[in-house]
């Protein structure tokens, strides 16, 4: 106790924050983006994402609203910093009319098909990279030497890392500073919920176990719309195609620029997801 208050009272400012009590919420400086959910902020230690630090989020399956609770964030890197985001072996083909309308500038968005054995060294590489915003990998089954390298790789960048593996990891010991299981919550049962309605009521549920402090006294309920942006307004006419061409390229040199090294155009299939599909153009087709 007396530790605590000498450091409380006699040490500088800048390792003043660096101290801290297991019954408090960690304070993690400057280098945090903020997750565009006031509650879930609150919740952060440093009150948003923390960059320089891996983040694990545990979900059941790709798409049950992991993209939309970080899509904030990404919007802030990409269309404002000006930094790129990769996405890293999804389980889902990116769609670009909904990132898009999340506000993420496509132009910097880029999708890394990999094996399982080759995606946590991609990510790794990009985190060693100039320019990146954001990695966000989703890994089944992660070995504990690549989440080390990976923690490792993200403290030695100003990016934020993100993990997706699935619930059954809880259990597992990982060097991520916070991890948290989401959990997808349903709109209420409720017959005069048009289907705008419902799918503005969806929701997720963020169940924060590991964090810099004590864990939250209950999981918190974020709602997400599924796709309010993109929905037609009632007795809206249909929009005209976008002029030009409009689709997913394919750019395989790209993987020597995003993973650092020749050998990534043969380890990793990169694609910039360029701009919105509207022409009839399959939004995963190569060009």
């Amino acid at each position: 106790m007396a530790a605590l208050q000498f450091a409380a009272t006699h040490l500088p400012p800048r390792l003043q924050s660096r101290v801290w009590q297991g019954n408090q919420l960690a304070y993690a400086g400057e280098r945090t983006v903020a997750s565009g959910h006031a509650a879930l902020d609150a919740q952060l230690p440093g009150a948003g994402w923390p960059a320089g630090s891996l983040t694990e989020l545990l979900v059941e399956q790709g798409g049950i609203g992991e993209m939309r609770l970080v899509a904030p964030a990404l919007r802030t890197l990409t269309a404002q910093a000006g930094r790129h985001v990769l996405l890293v072996a999804p389980p889902w083909q990116p769609y670009p009319c909904a990132l898009k309308a999340w506000g993420i500038a496509l132009e910097r968005l880029i999708w890394v098909r990999a094996s399982e054995d080759e995606a946590p060294w991609a990510a790794e590489q990009a985190l060693k990279q100039d320019g990146i915003g954001a990695v966000l990998l989703w890994q089944p089954k992660a070995r504990a030497d690549a989440l080390r390298r990976l923690q490792v790789a993200a403290q030695d960048s100003q990016s934020l890392a993100f993990l997706m593996r699935p619930p059954a990891a809880r259990n597992q010991s990982s060097p991520a500073p916070l991890r948290m299981v989401c959990t997808p919550v349903p709109p209420p049962e409720d017959a005069r919920l048009n289907r705008r309605e419902w799918m503005q009521l969806t929701a997720v549920s963020v169940d924060i176990f590991k964090r810099r402090g004590p864990p939250p006294a209950q999981p918190l309920v974020i709602t997400l719309p599924l796709q309010e942006p993109v929905l037609p307004q009632p007795g809206a006419l249909p929009a005209a195609p976008w002029p030009g061409i409009n689709h997913v390229v394919d750019r395989r040199h790209l993987a020597v620029v995003a993973a650092g090294g020749r050998e990534a155009a043969g380890a990793a299939h990169v694609t910039r997801v360029s701009r919105v599909a509207g022409t009839g153009v399959p939004a995963g087709q190569s060009t």
